[in-house]
């Protein structure tokens, strides 16, 4: 019996636990990110998109956003590099990855990791989605994950993304409902249709979904 309720304590100071940062990140943070006006991930807080755990369940993003071997893919806001170095190899051998972030600290992540990988397919540029360092239909794909509401003018950046396209190229946008800004998946199609893409496919749910759009003929 004594053994039973150590483990049921066990099992409730977990709980308690889950419970406490499930509060934070939802309440807390999301009440932060509208008093900020939806500002991208301050430096300081690189860490709650890029560890262990959120990769464990956020993995299968980039399979569902296709990347092929041989493209010239654009990740827009990396961040710390989350993805980007497994996005850059599955480029490989022909391909490449360029990655464009507004904040000069997470863009050294991001060469870090290339570096510390032996990439040497991955583009960097300090940037904004307005102005991309880019040759308009120089791209094949493009992705961004969790980034799309961090952006105030997000036509803008949606009309950018689609000039850098090539006529067949593929804008794929991932939302997480643990993001403080999480848009539903109707409204973000709703942003790329105004931009001139259209919906090819849809992936996942409402915890973690992945919308792949192709430009509008």
């Amino acid at each position: 019996m004594k053994g039973k309720s150590l483990l049921h304590k066990i099992v409730l100071i977990i709980l308690i636990l889950i419970g406490g940062i499930t509060f934070l990140w939802l309440v807390v943070v999301r009440v932060l990110a509208k008093l900020t006006g939806g500002e991208p991930c301050p430096y300081a807080l690189a860490w709650l998109v890029d560890n262990p755990i959120r990769w464990r369940y956020m993995s299968r993003v980039l399979d569902r956003t296709g990347i092929q071997p041989g493209e010239r893919v654009l990740e827009l806001g990396p961040g710390p590099g989350t993805f980007t170095v497994e996005a850059a190899r599955r480029t490989e051998p022909d391909g490449a990855l360029v990655a464009v972030d507004i904040q000069p600290k997470m863009i050294a992540d991001v060469e870090r990791k290339a570096q510390a990988a032996g990439l040497i397919n991955v583009e960097t540029h300090i940037a904004s989605a307005y102005e991309l360092p880019l040759d308009d239909g120089s791209i094949d794909r493009t992705f961004l994950v969790t980034v799309m509401p961090e952006i105030p003018d997000r036509q803008r950046a949606l009309t950018e993304l689609r000039r850098v396209l090539k006529l067949d190229g593929v804008l794929s946008i991932t939302e997480e409902f643990l993001d403080p800004d999480y848009p539903l998946a109707r409204t973000t199609a709703r942003w790329a249709e105004k931009a001139g893409f259209e919906l090819a496919e849809r992936h996942g749910n409402w915890w973690i979904y992945t919308l792949n759009f192709r430009k509008k003929v």
